[in-house]
C-alpha cells in the first residue's frame, strides 16, 4: 500500500509503505521545523523555510521573514503542543486499521456468496479511498507545518506578554491606590513659627470655640450684666409696650420683670434678645386664686399645678 506524489512534505520518492521510511520521514519533518533547508543555493524560500547558517541552503536564499522572539531565536519562543498527534503515528494507525479491516474481509468473504463478495470488496475499497485521500491530503499540510508551530508558539508568546502587561498594570494600580497611606506630610513650618514667636498656637479652627464653654462671669460682671438687662427691659415698657391696665404694677429686678395681679397671678418675664420684635420669655407664673376661707373645706377651691 502506497502513497505517490510530488507533493510529500518530507520525501520525493513515490512510496511511504515502510515503517523505516515512516521513521525516517517524520525526522525529515522535524529537522526542517528547526529551521534546516533541503535544497542547494537558493533554495530556502521555496517551502517557506526559512535559511540559517547551518543549513543546506545558500547565504544568498530568501525565505519568509523571521518570525520568533524579540531576539530573533526560536529556541526563546514556547512550544506549543498540547492537542497535536505526530503523523507518523496517524499513518501508523491508519495503517493498522486497513490491515486488520483487510484481513477481517479475508476471513469473512468465502462463507458469503459471489454477489456479496464483490460488494464487500467494493465498500473495502471506496472506504480505505477515502481514508488514504484524507491522509494525502494531511501529508500534503504538513510540509507546512513548522510554519504553522511557529505562529502557534508567536500566538502563545504574545499571550504570555499581555499577561505580564496586564499584570504590571495591576500592580502599578496597586501601588497607585496605595500612595495616599504612605504620604509623608510637610513640615508645619507656619505653625511652628508661630509657637517659637507667641508661645501658642494661633490658628485652631473657630469651630472649637463653641465647643469649648465660655469662661464663667464673675461676680461683679453677673451685677453689672443685670443690671444692663433691667435698663432694657424697662426702656421697652416705657416706649409703649402693650400691657394690659391690671398688670401695669410691675417690679424690675435681676434682669427680670414681674407682674402681680392681685387674688389672680404672678408672671415673671425676662428677654433673650434685645429686639423689640422678639417676643418676651415667660419665667414662671404663680397663680394666686383661692377659696373662700370661710367655706367648709370639702368646698375649698383647689388648683392643681398641672392645670396651670
Amino acid at each position: 500500500m502506497s502513497l505517490s506524489g510530488s507533493d510529500s512534505p518530507v520525501n520525493h520518492n513515490d512510496s511511504i509503505d515502510a515503517p523505516g521510511q515512516l521513521h525516517q520521514q517524520q525526522q525529515l519533518s522535524n529537522g526542517t521545523s528547526q529551521g534546516y533547508g533541503h535544497g542547494g543555493s537558493g533554495s530556502g524560500g521555496q517551502n517557506g523555510e526559512r535559511p540559517t547558517q547551518n543549513g543546506n541552503g545558500g547565504a544568498g536564499s530568501s525565505g519568509s521573514g523571521d518570525v520568533g522572539s524579540p531576539s530573533g531565536s526560536d529556541d526563546d519562543l514556547p512550544q506549543v503542543e498540547a492537542k497535536m498527534i505526530p503523523l507518523s503515528v496517524t499513518i501508523s494507525r491508519l495503517i493498522t486499521y486497513a490491515y486488520t479491516e483487510l484481513v477481517t474481509l479475508v476471513d469473512t468473504l468465502p462463507a458469503r456468496a459471489e454477489a456479496e463478495r464483490r460488494t464487500e470488496i467494493l465498500k473495502y475499497t471506496e472506504h480505505m479511498s477515502d481514508l488514504l485521500t484524507k491522509l494525502l491530503v494531511l501529508v500534503r499540510w504538513a510540509k507546512h507545518a513548522p510554519q504553522i508551530q511557529k505562529c502557534q508558539n508567536v500566538i502563545a508568546y504574545l499571550d504570555s506578554q499581555n499577561r505580564y502587561f496586564e499584570y504590571a498594570v495591576d500592580n502599578i494600580y496597586q501601588t497607585f491606590m496605595s500612595m495616599p497611606n504612605v504620604r509623608l506630610r510637610n513640615y508645619d513650618v507656619g505653625n511652628a513659627t508661630d509657637i517659637l514667636t507667641t508661645g501658642s498656637y494661633q490658628r485652631l479652627p473657630a469651630a472649637i470655640k463653641r465647643a469649648v464653654p465660655p469662661p464663667r462671669l464673675s461676680k461683679r460682671q453677673i451685677r453689672e450684666t443685670l443690671a444692663a438687662v433691667d435698663g432694657i427691659i424697662r426702656g421697652r415698657l416705657l416706649r409703649g409696650e402693650a400691657v394690659p391696665l391690671a398688670m401695669r404694677r410691675y417690679v424690675i429686678g435681676n434682669g427680670r420683670v414681674v407682674f402681680t395681679v392681685p387674688g389672680e397671678f404672678e408672671a415673671t418675664l425676662t428677654l433673650l434678645q434685645f429686639d423689640s420684635s422678639i417676643p418676651w420669655h415667660i419665667v414662671s407664673i404663680n397663680v394666686l386664686v383661692a377659696g373662700d376661707k370661710s367655706l367648709p373645706d370639702e368646698q375649698q377651691i383647689a388648683v392643681n399645678t398641672w392645670q396651670i
